[in-house]
This record gives structure tokens, C-alpha cells and sequence, in this order.
């Protein structure tokens, strides 16, 4: 990773500087609708549900789409991986593996949808065991048992449009994601009340409409890597095939980031349906939920511009260049405390008024400001554990972080929200989101000491790859310059 050092004027160096934020810049914005749009077909769920005719579909869906996500998230994490082996891959020089490893996100897409298809008849139980009213219950199960088929089209797509993000061709996956929500919108209006002869099928419909709009994004993506465009420059109707070897290096470095993922997500889950729900009531389970959609708002985002920062820091690595991937992570870290500030201060002050929009049961309304000032209080250390988790994905640094991180959201949002709820609960779900905004400050001081630490310059995911695979191996196996 070292380069030579040469002189520059301070002209050029303000030059330098400034083409670089342009870069991130130019990369942070599609990334960040790429990755705004999919929360935003879960708030259009939401929004559309709040207009049934009772408040059971209100309650049900964010515990249920935790649920869901619970298992889908471990496959994300290891398709998010396609992102930094393609920008490595792109820095490299190497076009052709960067589509190589952009097509197994299919593959590993259907592995992991075929196993999550057996979780479909394990979903009513799941539901009972939780424990929540039992309207609520039926609500929850009608939705899960649907968006259970969302999990291969979900992990496929996700992984067809990081790879899009890591070679910088980022605006594709923002358009397949425009098409995708306008599909959800479309089928979630007809299905949830009856439209057009429909049957209403509630918030079931809300479900269906997901799994349309992940299948359709899916496909049009797949479409889109066959393109000449595509072929010519990217080699992407040769490097179709399942690869192994490719497969295992998204493995091993993606699993830590997938097991990851998926402890955060049955930890809020948990946190959601048990520390809230089920130790509150219903109350305090759709002022968390209303919540949510407001910290949807700021992480989302925050999220999509750190996997931009995946991107260019991939890129800067693969080049050889370890000092421009610690100025684009200055960059975007000033921009998502800006970013988060701004809404952290909004949600201190309007809080109240933010929850009545959704919701004006009184009951809803108080607990719902607490709650946001809770979230008010974390916003900016979570811009910066966002900021350099993303820089350090982008690095290939993930098996110290995702220890740490499983290990923190154990102790302090289960532990710690457990005995603050049974040993407070006059404080009611208040006490669970302070334990809560404890675990963000904790995880991204860490992360923000890691990225400093520079251990991530000694990293090499490529170490494994396929260039020393054995001559014997099959033609589908063999390496991507000799598809020619």
C-alpha cells in the first residue's frame, strides 16, 4: 500500500482536495437514494396501514418486518461484500472479477432463500411465543408468512446493486430502486384495500406488494449486467457462472459482517417486541414504532453515504492509495454529523409534535416524546459509527468490529434493557432506549478508535483468491482472463 511520496504545490494540493469531495459527493447521492428507497417502501407499508380501520396492522408490522429481517440481514451482509471485492477489484485493475463477483450474489441470493423457506410454518409459533395481543398477533402473522418469499430477491438485488455502487456506476441501482417502489406502491394501494376487484387482504397486501417489488428490482437489475455496456467493459455474459472460490471469499469476509447484522436485528428485535411490547403494552409498542420511521429517516441515509464510503475507500485501497481513503472518511464523516445534528436537534424540540402526525392518542404521544429525545441524544454518535464501520467494511476490516459489536449489543441492549425495564418500570420503555442510545455511544467510539488504529492497512481479502487456484480446476472455476 505504500506509494511514493512527491511534492505538490499547495494549489494542487487544494485541488486534490477538492476533486475528492466531488467524488464522494458524486458517489454519496445515488448511493443514498439507492439505499433511502428501500426503507421508504417499509414507511410506505406503514403510512398505508395507519389507515385500516383499527390500529392492530399499526402495532404489528415493524415487529414483524424485524422478524423477517432478523434472517435476511445475514445474507445482506455477506452480499455487502460484493461492494468492496468489486472497488478493490476496479482499483486493481481487474474489471472482470468485479462482475464475477457481482453475479454470485444470485447464487448465494437462492441458497439462502431456499433455507428460509422452511421458516414459513415456524412463523405462527414464532408469533405466539412473542406474546403480544392477540389482534395483534394475527396481524403480525398474516404479514410474516407472505414476506418470508422476500428473502432470495431481497439478498440478490441488494447484492446486483452494490456491485453497480463498486465499480462507481451507482445511478443504476438508484433507478432499479425508483422502479421498485413505484411497483410497491402500486401493488400495496390495489391489494391493501381491494382495488381494481381485488380482494382487501389488509396488511397482507402490504406484504405482497414487497415481494413484487423486490422480485421486479431483481430482474431488471439482472438485466442490466447483461447490457453491452456492461459485457464490453466488464465481461459480465462470460463471468456469469457460480463460482466457488468467489463464494468463499464473500464468505469469509462477509459471514462476520452477516452474523453481525443478524445479532443487531434479533436484538432489536427483541428490544422491540419483548423489552417494549410485551413489558409495556400496546401503547408504548406504536409509539416505538412511529419512532422508528422518524430514525429511519436519519440512518438510512447516514447508511447510504457510508456504503458510498465503501465504495471509494475500496477503490483507494485497490489503488494502492490507504492515505486518500482516510481523507474521503474525514469527508464523509463531517458530512453525516452535519446531517444527523440537524434532525437530532429538530426531534429535542418537536418531538411531540412529530408523533401526533401519525398517532394522537395521548397515551402514544408521551411515551413517543420520550422516545425521540432518547434518539435525539445518540444521533451524532451514531454519524460517526456509521461513518467508520462503513470505512472499515470498505477496508475488508470486519471480524474485530462485528466480535465487538455482537458481543456489546448482548450485554448492554438485552442485559442492560432487561434489568433497567424490571427494575425501573416506572420509567416504562424509556428505560430500554436509554440502555439503547448507551449501545450506539459505546459501538461507534469503538468504531471510530478502530479506523484510527490503522490495523485495517494490514488487511489483504484477496490473499485467498482465485489467481492461486490449482490449473486442474474445473472451466467454471478457472480464473476471468481466461474466459477470453
Amino acid at each position: 500500500m505504500n506509494r511514493q511520496v512527491v511534492d505538490i504545490s499547495a494549489e494542487e494540493l487544494r485541488a486534490r482536495r477538492r476533486a475528492e469531495l466531488r467524488n464522494v459527493i458524486a458517489m454519496a447521492v445515488p448511493v443514498v437514494i439507492t439505499t433511502s428507497s428501500r426503507a421508504m417502501m417499509d414507511i410506505v407499508d406503514y403510512v398505508m396501514v395507519t389507515q385500516l380501520p383499527t390500529h392492530d396492522a399499526q402495532a404489528a408490522i415493524l415487529p414483524a418486518q424485524i422478524l423477517m429481517w432478523s434472517y435476511i440481514v445475514i445474507g445482506l451482509g455477506i452480499v455487502s461484500m460484493v461492494n468492496t471485492f468489486a472497488s478493490q477489484s476496479l482499483g486493481r485493475g481487474e474489471p472482470r472479477e468485479c462482475s464475477a463477483y457481482g453475479w454470485q450474489s444470485l447464487y448465494l441470493g437462492l441458497g439462502l432463500g431456499l433455507i428460509g423457506a422452511f421458516l414459513i410454518p415456524l412463523a405462527p409459533s414464532l408469533v405466539r411465543l412473542i406474546g403480544h395481543e392477540p389482534s395483534v398477533q394475527a396481524a403480525e402473522i398474516a404479514y410474516l408468512k407472505i414476506a418470508l418469499l422476500s428473502i432470495a430477491p431481497t439478498i440478490a438485488a441488494e447484492g446486483l446493486g452494490w456491485y453497480f455502487v463498486g465499480i462507481h456506476r451507482p445511478w443504476v441501482a438508484v433507478w432499479t430502486s425508483i422502479e421498485a417502489n413505484v411497483v410497491n406502491i402500486a401493488v400495496v394501494w390495489t391489494l391493501m384495500f381491494g382495488h381494481f376487484g381485488f380482494p382487501a387482504m389488509g396488511i397482507a397486501g402490504a406484504a405482497t406488494g414487497t415481494v413484487v417489488a423486490v422480485c421486479y428490482r431483481t430482474v431488471r437489475l439482472s438485466i442490466a449486467m447483461l447490457l453491452p455496456s456492461q459485457a464490453v467493459e466488464y465481461g459480465s455474459r462470460h463471468t456469469w457462472r457460480p463460482s466457488w472460490f468467489r463464494i468463499m471469499n464473500l464468505l469469509r469476509v462477509g459471514v462476520p459482517c452477516g452474523i453481525q447484522w443478524v445479532t443487531e436485528v434479533l436484538v432489536w428485535a427483541i428490544f422491540v417486541n419483548v423489552l417494549v411490547g410485551r413489558f409495556f403494552g400496546t401503547a408504548h409498542l406504536i409509539a416505538t414504532n412511529t419512532a422508528w420511521q422518524y430514525m429511519r429517516i436519519s440512518f438510512m441515509p447516514t447508511i447510504g453515504i457510508g456504503r458510498a464510503l465503501s465504495a471509494l475507500v475500496g477503490r483507494s485501497i485497490g489503488e494502492g492509495d490507504p492515505q486518500r481513503a482516510i481523507r474521503e472518511s474525514r469527508i464523509v464523516a463531517i458530512i453525516t454529523l452535519a446531517y444527523m445534528g440537524s434532525l437530532s436537534l429538530l426531534y429535542s424540540l418537536f418531538g411531540a409534535w412529530l408523533i401526533g402526525l401519525w398517532n394522537a392518542d395521548p397515551a402514544v404521544t408521551s411515551v413517543g416524546s420520550g422516545v425521540m429525545i432518547c434518539m435525539a441524544v445518540f444521533q451524532l454518535f451514531d454519524a460517526l459509527g456509521i461513518t467508520y464501520g462503513s470505512a472499515l467494511r470498505g477496508a475488508g476490516d470486519t471480524v474485530v468490529p462485528s466480535i465487538f459489536f455482537i458481543v456489546s449489543h448482548w450485554v448492554i441492549i438485552v442485559g442492560g434493557g432487561w434489568w433497567v425495564a424490571s427494575a425501573y418500570p416506572q420509567w416504562g420503555s424509556i428505560g430500554p432506549w436509554i440502555a439503547a442510545a448507551t449501545l450506539i455511544t459505546v459501538c461507534s467510539l469503538f468504531l471510530w478508535w478502530r479506523w484510527h488504529s490503522r490495523a485495517w492497512m494490514k488487511i489483504d481479502i484477496f490473499r485467498k483468491d482465485m489467481t492461486s487456484a490449482p490449473a486442474t480446476m474445473p472451466v467454471a472455476e478457472l480464473p476471468i482472463t481466461n474466459y477470453q
